[in-house]
């Protein structure tokens, strides 16, 4: 089996994309907004600051200071309304803070030192918003070999114990963004389990992208069961982009996930070379390899759904955009094929969507929150 390096390794060091720093330009910042805005959007950001990154960033190395400046004026704000004892607001601009940190080092791959200080601004910040949240984001930590897989748990309004969603992100996502998703399923009575797998977040500072992702995902349902406020019988899955392959993994390989969503799933790595230059360079960085090349080789013998979705045994929903440029629609052809034996399958494709039908986030967000509370409420397996 593939090995992935961990913290410490020569191919995982910050600084080691061997290949050089990559030409970055206006181009680079219209494509970024191109296919990500309604992302943006749907995962918090307000439409006033993405109207001043649009207006202001002409250049990609002005990316990271324009988001992070938008960061730090929230940070004031909410300093401000704790000195008046305002919690409910300080702990909504705290997280609008962190939001921002998030997509300053957004696929800022080609800059690792400036990319990391902003995951760790990002975490500082959302560490600070997470007990003055409604309702509040508890943190926990669970030993797995010699690391420490962080994640939060919130709990809806009521008496449990309540249904839970495990909520994973992708190539470049990580548990603090996930809040107005959350939210959603929070409405409906189910409660959210957010965590950083390997190469996300701060497990990327312990490991890197490794082939058993699903075994992180399993300590945390560990963990999970010994919650009273959750019931471990009704937990579903969501994940997005690499997440949604990650979220099948984890459905496939343990029989406590009752319902499994798919946003925008990578099936393999069949794709790489037709895959954006930031994307492919997000994948060394991620996986802690030396170069492309070797990223490439690593990555197509660690990450694949060949041999793995047929096993998946719980209903399943996959949501994906028929003009997403980043995974082929071929990726879902196939995985729509080898669950064949999933109790429920609804396969979703959005003839005008773009990579996680982003652009229609309004529309096929609330859809997937509703599917996985009705699945949970009497699961069929």
């Amino acid at each position: 089996m593939a090995r992935s390096p961990r913290c410490g390794d020569a191919a995982g060091r910050p600084g080691a994309l061997g290949e050089g720093r990559i030409r970055v330009s206006r181009e680079t910042v219209q494509s970024a907004l191109r296919v990500h805005a309604g992302r943006f959007v749907g995962d918090g950001v307000h439409p006033v600051d993405l109207d001043t990154i649009i207006a202001g960033v002409r250049r990609w190395d002005e990316w990271f200071p324009a988001w992070a400046a938008i960061g730090d004026r929230y940070q004031r704000l909410a300093d401000e309304a704790l000195q008046t004892g305002d919690t409910t607001t300080a702990g909504e601009w705290l997280w609008q803070a962190s939001i921002s940190y998030h997509y300053a080092q957004f696929l800022f791959f080609h800059d690792p030192e400036r990319r990391e200080s902003g995951q760790r601004k990002k975490q500082e910040l959302y560490d600070r918003a997470a007990p003055l949240l409604v309702p509040p984001a508890r943190r926990f930590g669970v030993p797995l070999d010699e690391a420490v897989v962080p994640g939060f748990l919130r709990l809806p309004p009521g008496r449990g114990p309540f249904p839970l969603v495990v909520l994973l992100g992708g190539l470049e996502s990580t548990k603090e963004e996930s809040y107005h998703f959350e939210n959603m399923l929070l409405k409906r009575g189910v409660a959210t389990c957010t965590f950083d797998g390997p190469g996300q977040g701060e497990m990327w500072f312990q490991v890197r992208l490794r082939p058993d992702f699903e075994r992180y995902t399993s300590a945390v349902l560990d963990w999970l069961e010994g919650q009273p406020e959750i019931d471990p019988g009704r937990v579903g899955i969501l994940g997005r982009s690499l997440g949604g392959y990650y979220a099948i993994r984890s459905a496939a390989l343990d029989p406590r996930i009752k319902a499994c969503v798919a946003w925008g799933p990578l099936y393999d790595m069949s794709s790489w070379d037709h895959m954006a230059v930031l994307t492919r360079l997000g994948f060394q960085y991620v996986s802690g390899q030396p170069s492309e090349a070797a990223a490439k080789a690593y990555l197509h013998a660690a990450v694949t759904l060949a041999g793995v979705a047929e096993r998946v045994r719980c209903p399943v929903y996959v949501l994906h955009g028929a003009k997403d440029d980043l995974i082929p629609l071929s990726h879902v052809e196939r995985l729509d094929r080898e669950i064949r034996h999933a109790p429920q399958k609804r396969i979703v494709i959005e003839p005008d969507g773009n990579h996680c039908c982003h652009n229609l986030y309004p529309i096929v967000r609330p859809r997937m929150a509703d599917w996985l509370a009705r699945a949970l409420v009497s699961p069929c397996c």
